[in-house]
Formats: structure tokens, C-alpha cells, sequence
């Protein structure tokens, strides 16, 4: 199921910085030309890696996509504060 364009706008309603692109009915998320999350079927799913690991240690895990990684969910209410942190860590990391 795609996901419905207000997924995003929720997403970029807090972090207007990122950069988005649209993909087979799915959102892929940048920030300063790295991609690090998603938006698939209307869930906020990040890469895992060692910063997003030990952040958002708590939050669950799932799969964007049959076959696809392990990415962890990101439940809203969103914190900005929070993603504005792990996701500056985790491109620092992907860079």
C-alpha cells in the first residue's frame, strides 16, 4: 500500500530540511544528499546504524518491505528535537 502524501507532510512539517524522494509509491529521505529513512507504508523508518542503535535504543524495529533491512520505526507523535539529533549522527556516520 503506498503511503498517502500527508505521511510526509507530517514529517516535514517539523524537519523542513530534508529533501525527499518519491519511489514506487514510497518516500525516500535525505538530508544534505544522504540518504538515511524512509516513509513506507505511511511509517517513518530509519537505517540502522551505530548512532540510530543506541539513541533510539527503545524504539521497535520492522522491515520497510518484503525483503528489505531491518530499519527502526519511529512512532509518532514525532520529536523533533530527537530526530533532529539521531539523524545528524547517523548521516555523519553514512557520509
Amino acid at each position: 500500500m503506498p503511503s498517502k502524501p500527508e505521511t510526509l507532510e507530517s514529517v516535514l512539517a517539523i524537519l523542513p530540511d530534508l529533501r525527499h524522494r518519491r519511489m514506487m509509491g514510497e518516500y525516500l529521505l535525505y538530508r544534505n544528499d544522504i540518504l538515511f529513512g524512509g516513509i513506507y507504508d505511511d511509517r517513518l523508518l530509519l537505517k540502522i546504524t551505530k548512532a540510530s542503535a543506541t539513541i533510539l535504543a527503545s524504539y521497535p524495529s520492522a522491515f520497510p518491505y518484503d525483503g528489505g533491512s531491518e530499519m527502526i520505526l519511529v512512532p509518532q507523535p514525532y520529536d523533533r528535537e530527537l530526530l533532529d539529533r539521531v539523524i545528524d549522527a547517523m548521516c555523519d556516520e553514512l557520509r
